[in-house]
């Protein structure tokens, strides 16, 4: 395969991924509710890519809720595995 081929196969694989809100956007009680509930450790289940995003994304901007979650407050790596494990089964 050409390096070209190769660069081609990559940029048309970048896709962009959606957002919650973009998601939810025709129904901002729901949006509301998914972003309360979906940061309550057993809540959500199996994530979907965007619901991963926001709790990663969540979890990174608050160490109260970092450490509600079972990470150390301190935390600058958070694992996308664990983050799916707390949401399915809680802590």
């Amino acid at each position: 395969m050409s390096s070209d081929s190769k660069s081609a196969k990559r940029k048309g694989s970048s896709k962009k991924r959606k957002t919650l809100e973009e998601v939810y956007k025709d129904d901002p009680d729901l949006l509301e509710f998914s972003k309360t509930n979906l940061l309550e450790p057993g809540w959500a289940g199996e994530l979907a890519p965007y619901e991963l995003a926001y709790i990663k994304t969540q979890l990174m901007k608050s160490p109260r809720l970092r450490k509600r979650w079972g990470f150390r407050p301190s935390a600058k790596r958070i694992s996308e595995k664990r983050i799916r494990e707390v949401a399915r089964n809680g802590l």
